[in-house]
């Protein structure tokens, strides 16, 4: 059945209104000539004139031919094939490509009809095969996502009536969700051939290495490494640690029968900036079923120092003592302390710019005060500007008056304010109990511990928190709850602030931990480190928006695989650059390529390269915009190490028998697949459905529609001129 409509924009009576018009006004123009003219040509002109403004009038109407059809399709079979790299491997029971081709043969899919069967392979994706031949398949897939073979087959049941799936994998899926979620939500029986041995091979292999991804210079970052070794009942071992290509550390496994699995931990203490290549690589034994998974490796960014926090306080006070000791507990930050006198003097330096500018938070205790010039506020307004962190704590002497020079990045703004003290303690709201700023053990305790603290100070200070802003805890006095803010927080557009509107807080410290302590409960909790550690932790977050970030897509690579580059671009208020120059040069393995991205709109810039020879490269991009520069980034990637197709060379029988089970389908080896084809004859659903499409095409931008509407006007044209009539 197949059904045509044309539907206009507007309505069709005022359509033919106008056309109608048009036909009058023609006719009347026509109807006296100079010179004159005979009935017959004015007949021709009058259609002519008329055709061509109706058409024009058709166009403006923006007319749409929708179709619909309706087919009988007959049932089909999707036939998955793994197109990954474990799949051309050899195995105790021989070579798996070979055992792939003998399933297709035995299965007898190959000699199905075209509109029975449809092929496609996968790995990583899906790809259909217009016409399929054994031959075609290359097995060079560098990873298996089953799920996503599953998911395709799903929506194309609707077009092509898939009634039900014929797999051909070994299992070892290793990218996309659990394939047996898929094959539930499939609703038809999928059928999976089972490929390789499922009988595990001898093999050692590294399971992960895992560091951090950003340390500092002579800082120690320990290196987790989860080796696993199948097959082997004894024998000794060595795991070797590389710095680039310089050995740091090795350790030595004798390998327990019991164990399959065997955590290491090195120490790495970097010497030198940048991005380094760790690399773990261990010692082959006789019998292995492949030794290019013996070595895996990670890439770690080392900066120049340790992280810099700045402190600013009115006066000395407990609260800037016990602050900084909690923050110097960490050995990785500097602190640097300007305390102000009494009058505009520090007890130090006075702050310069180069001094606060590499500091990763900026900290107020107490400050500032009534005789803080405003040049360090300046200064301090510069930095909080480009995105630093603050956490502001009070004191009675803060001048919430001259605050207001950074009113701008504070999450309040002050009405009123007096020096005038009480005491208050914290009142956490159950929405705000799971803040990680107060966080403890992240469960309903947290709240009673903080609701339990000892009283701090407060002043007659009364603010307008920011709709931006968050409320992480009100106060009580003498147990009548107020609603204005003891601890508040703000993120942004990219700037964090934490403001304790309360001072005197080692006294949780002092009063509350250290006296659980003293009275010998050993479980007490030191919420006062908890607080600074959270809080430094919330701000620290680098939250700077980088005006030009260049990243691969992946860090390691195999031979002949496609390295793409995905760049974004941002101007200094963080909008879109879509038409900037965007470049990549990249060094490595004794060559060097340059690459130019292209824009593909919303500021995102892509480019692909090939052909690069194994080994580490690193690389460098710039974008500018009318010869000024934007903004830099670099990187790493590495050419030849370990797939994932290596790190798993066992077929996954008991997962390929879930999911045919689950499904109502049935798993086969290449041995018994021959009864794929009865198996299939007894479904009771694999029928013939009738499908219907709908398609809908606008005429108003068909090119010959113009084309015609054009050809009636210059035919009417040269009419007139031979008639003499212009």
């Amino acid at each position: 059945m197949n059904s045509f409509n044309i539907g206009l924009s507007g309505s069709v009576w005022i359509y033919l209104l106008l056309v109608l018009i048009s036909f009058g006004l023609t006719l009347y123009t026509y109807r006296v000539t100079v010179p004159p003219i005979t009935n017959f040509f004015r007949t021709i002109l009058i259609i002519l004139r008329t055709l061509a403004i109706s058409l024009l009038l058709f166009i403006i109407f923006e007319p749409i031919l929708t179709k619909i059809t309706a087919n009988i399709v007959k049932p089909k079979v999707a036939v998955l094939i793994d197109n990954s790299l474990s799949v051309a491997i050899n195995d105790s029971r021989g070579n798996r490509k070979q055992e792939m081709m003998k399933a297709l043969k035995n299965s007898g899919i190959v000699n199905f009809k075209d509109d029975e069967v449809v092929f496609a392979q996968f790995d990583s994706d899906v790809n259909s095969f217009y016409s399929f031949h054994p031959d075609s398949l290359k097995f060079k897939g560098q990873s298996t996502d089953i799920s996503r073979a599953i998911n395709w087959a799903a929506k194309n049941i609707e077009t092509q009536n898939i009634q039900a799936v014929l797999m051909f994998t070994d299992g070892a899926f290793n990218s996309g969700i659990n394939p047996i979620y898929s094959a539930e939500q499939f609703g038809k029986p999928v059928f999976i051939v089972g490929i390789g041995d499922s009988n595990e091979a001898k093999d050692i292999a590294f399971e992960s290495i895992i560091t951090n991804d950003v340390t500092y210079v002579d800082n120690p970052v320990p290196v987790n490494i989860n080796l696993k070794v199948n097959g082997f009942e004894q024998g000794e071992i060595k795991v070797q640690l590389f710095d680039n290509n310089s050995q740091i550390g090795e350790q030595t496994i004798n390998i327990n029968p019991e164990t399959r699995t065997y955590p290491l931990i090195f120490e790495y203490n970097p010497k030198t900036e940048g991005v380094h290549k760790l690399t773990a690589k261990v010692t082959q034994l006789k019998g292995e079923i492949t030794t290019k998974n013996n070595q895996i490796s990670e890439f770690i960014r080392v900066l120049k120092g340790k992280r810099r926090i700045v402190i600013f306080a009115g006066s000395p006070s407990p609260d800037l003592t016990f602050l900084r000791n909690s923050l110097s507990r960490d050995q990785d930050i500097e602190i640097k302390t300007f305390v102000q006198k009494q009058g505009s003097e520090y007890y130090e330096t006075p702050p310069t710019q180069s001094e606060i500018k590499d500091a990763e938070l900026i900290v107020f205790v107490g400050y500032p005060i009534v005789s803080t010039p405003n040049s360090s506020l300046d200064l301090i307004k510069n930095e909080l500007a480009n995105g630093k962190p603050l956490l502001l704590i009070a004191s009675q002497n803060l001048d919430y008056y001259k605050l207001k020079i950074l009113e701008d990045f504070m999450p309040f703004s002050v009405q009123s304010t007096r020096s005038n003290e009480f005491l208050v303690i914290p009142d956490i709201s159950e929405k705000a109990a799971g803040n990680p700023i107060i966080r403890v053990k992240g469960n309903e305790q947290d709240k009673d511990l903080w609701n339990q603290l000892p009283p701090i100070f407060r002043t007659e200070t009364f603010v307008r928190v920011k709709p931006e802003s968050e409320i992480i805890s009100t106060f009580k006095v003498n147990n009548v709850p107020f609603k204005e803010p003891l601890i508040v927080s703000r993120s942004f557009q990219g700037q964090k602030t934490i403001a304790v509107m309360g001072y005197g807080i080692y006294r949780w410290k002092l009063l509350g931990y250290a006296a659980e302590i003293a009275k010998g409960r050993k479980d007490a909790v030191d919420l006062f480190d908890i607080f600074v550690q959270n809080s430094r932790r919330w701000l620290s977050v680098n939250q700077e928006k980088k005006n030009v970030s260049i990243k691969t897509n992946k860090k390691f690579y195999v031979s002949g695989e496609k390295i793409s580059f995905i760049g974004q671009v941002y101007d200094a208020a963080y909008n879109f650059v879509d038409n900037s120059v965007v470049t990549v040069k990249i060094q490595g393995s004794n060559e060097q390529r340059d690459l130019m991205l292209v824009s593909m709109g919303n500021g995102r810039y892509i480019a692909d390269v090939a052909g690069l020879r194994e080994g580490d490269y690193s690389f460098k991009g710039t974008a500018s915009l009318n010869g000024k520069l934007l903004g830099t980034d670099d990187g790493r990637f590495s050419i030849g190490d370990l797939s994932l197709e290596y790190q798993n060379f066992t077929m996954n029988a008991k997962l390929l028998r879930m999911i045919s089970e689950s499904s109502g389908g049935r798993f086969y080896t290449f041995e018994n697949v021959s009864d794929f084809k009865d198996d299939l004859n007894n479904l009771r659903n694999f029928t013939e459905k009738s499908i219907v499409n709908k398609t809908e095409t606008p005429l108003w931008n068909l090119f010959w529609i113009l084309v015609i509407v054009i050809v009636l006007f210059s035919l009417e044209w040269f009419i007139r001129k031979r008639l003499g009539m212009i």
